[in-house]
Parts: C-alpha cells; sequence; structure tokens
C-alpha cells in the first residue's frame, strides 16, 4: 500500500493499487461510540463525579488552573486516541480497477467489500460531523444489493472525496471524468432544479409536520391528567426522531440537473451530496401534508430503482423538494415526468384536474355509490391515463389523485409498472366496484386506481396490460 498523501486521490486512475484514507480515519468513524461510552460512565459514576467537583472546591488550586488542565488533557486524550488507532489505519485502505472499488479494513476482524460497477446504484459524498471539523468527507458507493451492500471510503480530504466520486461517477456512467470543480459549479448553477431553502422553512416546515403536532398533543394530555410522563415520553420518542428526520433532510436542501443526472445535496448534521439518475426515477409524488395548507407548501418525493422502500434510513433521500411552494413543485414535477406543463396543469395538478378536459387523455373516477367504501376521498379519487398527442395512440404517463385532506398526486411512466392486480373484496363486489393497484419499485410512492366500477377496472387493467414495455438490458462484455 503506498503512504497517504493530500493528493492520494487525485491521481484515481483504475490501476488496482491500494490507498490510503486518512489518519484521523479510524478515530472519527469510533467518534460517536466514544462519546456515548463517557455518557454512560458518566451516568454510572455520577456520585464519584460528585465528590471529585466537591473536592474541587475545596482545593487551594486556583480555578483557572483546573480549566488550563482540562482544556490541556483534552488533547493529549485525543493524541493518545490517535496513536492508538494507527494500526487500524495501516489495515485500512481502498483499491479501484476496472471494474470495482474495494474497501478493507480492521486489524483482529479483517474486512473486505467490494462494488462492481455494473451494479452501482449511486455514489454520494458524505460529511459527519465531526469529519466536517476537520474538512474531511466520505464516498458512499450503493449498490443493488440490497441492505447493507454499500461500500464506503472513510475518510480523505473533502477535495480528494470530490475527486474521488467523480471520478467513480465517470466509471459507472462511462463518461468522461470531471474533477475541475469550477466547471461542475458552473453547469450546476445553469441547471438549478431546487434552489437552496431558507432555514427558516426547513425549521417552520419541521414545527408543522405531523408528529410535532402530536408531541403539542401529548404535553397537553400530559400536563392535563394524572398519567403525566407516562403519556408524553412515548410520544416524544416516536415523534421527535420523525421531526428531525424531516428538519435535518430539508436542511439547506438543493437540486441541480447535470444532464441526466439529479444531484442533491442536503443535511444538518450530516451533510450528503447525492445523485440520481433521472433513468432510475420510476415514480413521482406531489403532496401537501394538512398543516402545511396554511402556507401553501409541498412536497415532493420519488421512487427510485435500487433504493428499496428504507432508503432514507441509510442516509439517502427519495425527497426531491422537501418543502416549496406550488411552481417549485410543479417545475420538479415537469423536470422528473414525461408531462409537460401543459399536461400538468389539465390533468396532474396537485389541488385536482382540470374540469376542461385534456386530448389524448381517458380518466377513471369513483363512481357514485362508492361513498360507502370511500365516504371522505371519493371526489378526490382519480386515475388519468395520458397518451401520445402524435397520433400513435401510446401511452406516456400515468396519473393519480387521491386525498381530500392530504392532497397528493403520483405520475409514473407506464412502462415502469411491474404488475397490476386486480383486488375486489366482497364489499366491493357487493357494491359493483373494483381496484387496480400498480406493483411498482419500491419507495415512499404509491399507485392505484381505487373503488371504480367494475366496467372501468376491467378497462384500466386492459389498457395498461398493451403498455409498451421496455427492452432488456444487454451489457456489453468489458474488455480484458
Amino acid at each position: 500500500m503506498t503512504g497517504y498523501a493530500t493528493d492520494n486521490a487525485t491521481d484515481n486512475a483504475a490501476d488496482g493499487k491500494w490507498r490510503r484514507v486518512h489518519p484521523l480515519s479510524p478515530l472519527l468513524r469510533m467518534w460517536a461510540v466514544l462519546v456515548g461510552i463517557v455518557a454512560v460512565i458518566a451516568a454510572q459514576q455520577a456520585e464519584t463525579l460528585g465528590r471529585l467537583r466537591d473536592l474541587l472546591e475545596d482545593s487551594p488550586l486556583p480555578t483557572a488552573l483546573v480549566v488550563v488542565a482540562v482544556l490541556v488533557a483534552i488533547p493529549v486524550i485525543f493524541l493518545i486516541g490517535w496513536v492508538v488507532s494507527l494500526p487500524w489505519w495501516r489495515a485500512a485502505g481502498y483499491r479501484i480497477d476496472e471494474e470495482e472499488i474495494a474497501v478493507r479494513r480492521g486489524v483482529v476482524s479483517r474486512q473486505l467489500r467490494t462494488a462492481r460497477f455494473d451494479r452501482v446504484q449511486a455514489v454520494d459524498l458524505v460529511e459527519p460531523l465531526a469529519p466536517r471539523l476537520f474538512r474531511l468527507a466520505g464516498v458512499k458507493v450503493e449498490t443493488a444489493g440490497g441492505s447493507g451492500s454499500s461500500v464506503a471510503v472513510e475518510y480523505l480530504p473533502r477535495q480528494d472525496a470530490e475527486d474521488l466520486r467523480s471520478h467513480l461517477l465517470a466509471l459507472v456512467h462511462g463518461g468522461p471524468d470531471q474533477s475541475d470543480q469550477r466547471k461542475e459549479a458552473a453547469k450546476d448553477h445553469s441547471s438549478v432544479v431546487v434552489p437552496t431553502i431558507p432555514i427558516t422553512r426547513s425549521l417552520v416546515a419541521a414545527a408543522l409536520s405531523g408528529a410535532t403536532v402530536l408531541v403539542v398533543a401529548g404535553a397537553v394530555v400530559a400536563l392535563a391528567t394524572p398519567v403525566g410522563l407516562a403519556v408524553l415520553l412515548p410520544v416524544l420518542a416516536g415523534a421527535v426522531p420523525w421531526v428531525w428526520g424531516v428538519l435535518n433532510t430539508s436542511w439547506r436542501f438543493t437540486a441541480t440537473l447535470d444532464g441526466d443526472v439529479l444531484g442533491i445535496t442536503f443535511g444538518l448534521t450530516e451533510r450528503r451530496r447525492q445523485s440520481v439518475p433521472l433513468a432510475r426515477v420510476h415514480a413521482v409524488e406531489v403532496s401537501q401534508p394538512v398543516a402545511w395548507r396554511l402556507l401553501g407548501w409541498w412536497k415532493v418525493r420519488v421512487d427510485v430503482a435500487g433504493y428499496g422502500a428504507e432508503s432514507e434510513s441509510g442516509g439517502s433521500t427519495t425527497t426531491v423538494l422537501p418543502v416549496g411552494d406550488l411552481p417549485l413543485a410543479l417545475h420538479v414535477l415537469d423536470t422528473l415526468t414525461p408531462l409537460d406543463s401543459g399536461a400538468i396543469a389539465a390533468v396532474a395538478h396537485p389541488e385536482g384536474r382540470s374540469r376542461d378536459g385534456y386530448p389524448s387523455t381517458r380518466t377513471y373516477l369513483s363512481p357514485q355509490n362508492a361513498r360507502w367504501v370511500s365516504p371522505v376521498d371519493r371526489t378526490r379519487q382519480g386515475t388519468t391515463l395520458v397518451s401520445d398527442a402524435g397520433g400513435n395512440g401510446q401511452l406516456t404517463a400515468v396519473v393519480s389523485h387521491h386525498g381530500l385532506f392530504r392532497r397528493a398526486v403520483s405520475v409514473i411512466a407506464p412502462a415502469h409498472i411491474q404488475e397490476l392486480s386486480y383486488r375486489r373484496g366482497p364489499v366491493q363486489k357487493a357494491l359493483g366496484l373494483a381496484g387496480v393497484r400498480f406493483d411498482i419499485v419500491p419507495g415512499p410512492v404509491s399507485m392505484a386506481g381505487r373503488d371504480l366500477s367494475t366496467a372501468d377496472a376491467v378497462d384500466l387493467v386492459t389498457r395498461l396490460r398493451a403498455r409498451r414495455l421496455p427492452e432488456p438490458e444487454t451489457h456489453a462484455a468489458r474488455p480484458e
């Protein structure tokens, strides 16, 4: 393995040589664990620490001297920890060849993880809080192997991490290596999809989330009834992480379009730069939580092939607009879907479909008797098939509206619908109704033809079964 240098990631040729990460990497990977251990010890030894504090108060030593001693002890402890971590640093490294990236680490227990470029879904730049203080960042490579299949290079100087990410993206997508940051910045500036979200908007959006309302209600119940903390603590345990997720996902969020790749940057404690190829975006949903109606705000989420339903738990996000006004939400919808602005205004407007009709469309609505199974949402439910206006009659998009209080509209290209499920329960059968569920890639977006007449449900399935499917992908063999 070659020695570490500040430019060890800029020479990113796929030569198969092992390269080292930054010397602080093992210590920074463990900082959260170390803080937790210190907190547990402090909690268990609270009485001993209290006696130590009393001894210091009774000590003739000047307070300033005690403070200086503590301030000196902190870097000394950090230095000792760094020296102890050096064997783990020497054992860690990454290697890039023409087919894959490999990362190894560990002294007692050795670990080697690899990611083949033909299975890579995304290459993200990750900046957790502690490494960010040292201007370090990591590169996380997400693959199609499911949960726990990612490979992470942790950590490099930020510029080296940027160069490594750019180089890996070039190897994955077969394009040129664009490591010139000034060129990237110029392109990003000219293709902004979502401008940087103001911090105040992120704070207000988190405050108006459903979880925050639940916390307030729990606090009122805790103060007004004898149960007190028995109610409040479980509410806080469930709601606080949700509120934090809303805030962290939207914090200084920005999205830019570079060719056919959407670049997303966000995060409070952990800054992340994520790449989402537009070809992998299958379904798009624009929705509005009830409380956000007061300010006219909306959010946009997507299903991304390969990310799975739990992608956000690993740090990646499927939210491409955490909070924004209606024109911005419509702009994102126009960017990510096959529909143009005219079609969106007529058949995919999140506030409801246009009443004037639109050429080359067919809409399926819930009939009057569906009020017995959908008493609240019946008037909002509807599925629209949009065809090519050029005359060949090919379906170009499927649009689904639902929700009276939480309004939402979802759009998907017909080729991205993997399966169709015709459903008719006993109550629906008695009312002459049926539903059609669209089976799509896992993610936050779900789509269906809800509570349709039997004839409409059969017609919807028949028309979608005739949709044009994508040709099977053929992978050219890599040169030896």
